[in-house]
């Protein structure tokens, strides 16, 4: 019972790690294993923003659902311009914006905006993981 304790506080400190390292550090990971680049882009003073962290991304890392992509979380306030860039100027938030390499090298951009459920994050993922292979 102690170790399975122990599994589930470790997952969920190692979720949350790996959803606070920084855009570049992330970057480049899903070009080394391979794998989409998932970006959510948000901002403190965003409601939606906390809920689709707290309650779809953190619980869907807890569960293993994104250990196919790597996962960046940006904050708009902290990192306009990337935000900017990322956002492609919509300032709708949060933003989760997948980026998949094909496999003849071209990167396919999709976008959810405003808050999202569990659902159609698994459903953005199953597309980026059929874009990377097809």
């Amino acid at each position: 019972m102690v170790s399975l304790l122990l599994a589930l506080v470790l997952s969920s400190v190692t979720s949350e790690q790996q959803m606070q390292q920084n855009y570049a550090s992330v970057y480049k990971q899903s070009i080394e294993e391979n794998k989409p680049l998932m970006v959510v882009v948000g901002a403190e003073w965003c409601p939606a923003c906390h809920v689709l962290k707290d309650s779809t991304i953190k619980q869907m890392a807890q569960t293993g659902e994104l250990d196919e992509v790597c996962v960046a979380v940006i904050d708009k306030d902290r990192d306009p311009e990337l935000a900017k860039q990322l956002t492609q100027g919509e300032n709708m938030l949060p933003q989760i914006i997948m980026f998949t390499k094909t496999e003849s090298g071209q990167w396919n951009r999709r976008r959810l905006m405003g808050f999202q459920p569990k659902q159609p994050v698994r459903t953005l993922i199953r597309k980026a993981i059929l874009d990377r292979q097809g």
